[in-house]
């Protein structure tokens, strides 16, 4: 009995302890302030990892960069580089065209309608669409795809609000699905995984980051997070070209609009799918030792394994060409700043020169920082697509 005093003394001596420094570190949580408990290494030693990575990303080869590359016939050097992508992406074949079951109607605003339907791209794999459209009718309407950015779901895009933070989106132009069917666009709303419906639901529990268990799961595979949304839209494209909507769509005007993740899905999907004859990327453009390399990722979504030993955005943007592209951002974009933007479109625009398409590629700039921006970006878009 004598033994128990003391390890009961003990043990209350660190319990104590433990509640003080817990104590002490509380305000600095409250603030949102990191804290290090450890000592300051010795001048001159690197330990932290994104030190090493920083400077691997300064000596990255960019095998099959444009830039690299100049001299060789553009489509020639698209051919290969797209292959080389795909592989990167883990693109794999489909199920094609997908199955469509689940349909459902519902009316909207502004003479407006909806359609849902779940696509069964692959083995207990479905991908909620949603169609909207001006009603009546028109005859051969241009197809708009379309990708929400890291929101509560692609809803936003019609004007739906789910959750509170849905009506600050929509108090700055989110809804781009209806302004663009008020346009006469046949839209097609795509749900990306991990947001909106596609939220995981399987795993208990699941990790407070929306995207980090998908992604690590795809990595297992093989395979990342940015390419099976690729491939999600790729699975579209099949079912649109199977005639899967039912309406008259005019494919040869089929044109892709992304924000923010969702422009980063548009960017990579543009370039391997050149059935999409033009891209829109708003709040995504930039090169990726400048962004997605320089900061953190707790989503883990965004991420291309190995890319960087073989191309950089620029070069992903260039094989877009000679499809019209459009970059948006704002001037005050705090995660894809302008000048990302306009670094890209001058990187890509010698691909299009080379092709004869030079003003087929455009920097549009926002006044503001990282949000929608319809006004310029319907305004580029009339310029350059006359729709």
């Amino acid at each position: 009995m004598a033994l128990k005093k003391p390890r009961k003394k003990v043990a209350l001596s660190w319990w104590l302890r433990t509640y003080a420094l817990a104590l002490r570190r509380k305000p600095a949580s409250w603030l949102r302030r990191e804290t290090d408990p450890y000592p300051p290494p010795p001048k001159g030693v690197c330990l932290s990892p994104s030190l090493h990575h920083f400077h691997a990303y300064d000596r990255a080869p960019l095998r099959l960069s444009w830039r690299r590359m100049k001299g060789r016939d553009a489509a020639e050097w698209q051919t290969v580089t797209r292959h080389r992508l795909v592989q990167l992406l883990g693109l794999e074949t489909r199920q094609h065209p997908p199955e469509a079951h689940h349909p459902e109607e519902f009316p909207l605003r502004e003479g407006l309608r909806r359609r849902r339907v779940y696509l069964r791209v692959d083995e207990a794999w479905d991908v909620p669409v949603h169609l909207v459209w001006l009603e009546p009718e028109m005859p051969r309407m241009p197809v708009l795809l379309y990708l929400a950015g890291s929101t509560s779901g692609v809803h936003v895009a019609w004007g739906g609000v789910h959750i509170p933070a849905d009506y600050l989106l929509l108090g700055v132009g989110a809804d781009m699905a209806r302004q663009a069917a008020m346009r006469g666009y046949l839209v097609v709303c795509i749900e990306q995984a991990c947001f909106g419906e596609r939220l995981e639901r399987a795993l208990r529990p699941r990790s407070a980051a929306r995207c980090i268990d998908a992604a690590n799961h795809a990595l297992l595979l093989g395979r990342c997070l940015l390419g099976e949304q690729v491939a999600d839209v790729i699975s579209v494209v099949d079912w649109l070209e199977a005639g899967g909507s039912g309406l008259d769509a005019d494919l040869d005007r089929l044109h892709l609009f992304g924000h923010s993740s969702g422009g980063t899905v548009a960017v990579y999907a543009a370039a391997v799918e050149t059935r999409i004859r033009a891209a829109i990327c708003s709040g995504s453009v930039g090169p990726i030792r400048e962004t997605i390399a320089r900061r953190r990722n707790p989503e883990g979504a965004a991420t291309v394994p190995g890319i960087l030993n073989w191309m950089e955005t620029e070069d992903v943007v260039g094989l877009c060409a000679p499809r019209p592209f459009i970059g948006v951002s704002g001037v005050r974009d705090h995660i894809f700043p302008f000048q990302g933007v306009q670094d890209v479109v001058e990187g890509a625009r010698d691909v299009y020169r080379d092709m004869g398409r030079v003003d087929r590629i455009h920097a549009v700039a926002g006044p503001a920082g990282h949000q929608y921006y319809p006004k310029e970006t319907w305004e580029a878009v009339g310029r350059l697509l006359g729709t």
